[in-house]
């Protein structure tokens, strides 16, 4: 059980960058919400009922949690994110399956909370409304590895790296360019938002650019697109 599983070591070292896009003030506030963020100052209740601010990872698929492209479904998956020693990398195929482990997830931090991990175990489904500090997002690769634990843990079946992101990659894709759309117009986050998803959903006659960029090849088009259409925007008097 558990062969298969990947980990972020190459030839036996660590290569923990690997699994994150960006930590701490990295993180930008124009970014959507997607699977594998980590939120902290969560108030939400433990085992015991003791409510407390806590960290979490959410778990749940972009659209599932975000129908419309905009505004996020009323509860959101989320697992909780507790400091961990650092799991050494023969371990991560072979044991911990219940995890999620998020090495360096915070680097500034001393030894005893640099290191962190998901777990699988201690799941909450919470209000948008709580989401409110996000820490980090992980890489294309950290979603992946953490949707490959999280099916395996729940299926015991592994699924290739390769394979989560030959569906996740759209998604990613999209993130990436409402935050860019979002970083470079003027006005408020979520009107921007809006902006650039009508505009990702328009139908152009021979189909949308949200559905190009399932292509992976149309990905760098769809982008010269968008830039085109934010110059026009910012040269436009309205």
């Amino acid at each position: 059980m558990g062969g298969g599983l990947e980990s972020p070591y190459v030839g036996g070292v660590p290569r923990w960058d690997a699994l994150y896009r960006a930590r701490a003030e990295e993180v930008s506030d124009a970014r959507p919400t997607l699977t594998g963020d980590v939120f902290t100052g969560v108030k939400l209740p433990g085992r015991t009922g003791t409510v407390k601010a806590r960290t979490v990872a959410v778990l749940q698929h972009p659209c599932s949690m975000r129908t419309d492209g905009v505004e996020i479904s009323w509860q959101v998956l989320v697992a909780e994110v507790k400091s961990r020693r650092e799991i050494p990398e023969a371990n991560w195929g072979t044991g911990f399956f219940n995890l999620m482990p998020l090495p360096d997830l915070m680097p500034g931090e001393a030894t005893r909370t640099r290191h962190q991990a998901a777990d699988f175990d201690n799941l909450y489904t919470v209000t948008p409304s709580l989401l409110t500090s996000r820490t980090a997002c992980l890489s294309p690769f950290g979603v992946n590895i953490l949707l490959q634990r999280w099916v395996h843990y729940s299926s015991r079946v592994v699924v290739p790296t390769h394979d989560f992101q030959s569906v996740t990659q759209a998604f990613y894709e999209e993130a990436d360019l409402i935050e860019e759309w979002c970083d470079d117009a003027p006005g408020d986050l979520r009107t921007e938002t809006e902006a650039c998803v009508r505009w990702l959903r328009a139908d152009r006659g021979d189909g949308t650019y949200q559905e190009r960029l399932k292509d992976p090849q149309a990905h760098s088009m769809v982008r010269r697109a968008m830039r085109a259409e934010l110059k026009t925007r910012r040269s436009s008097p309205n």
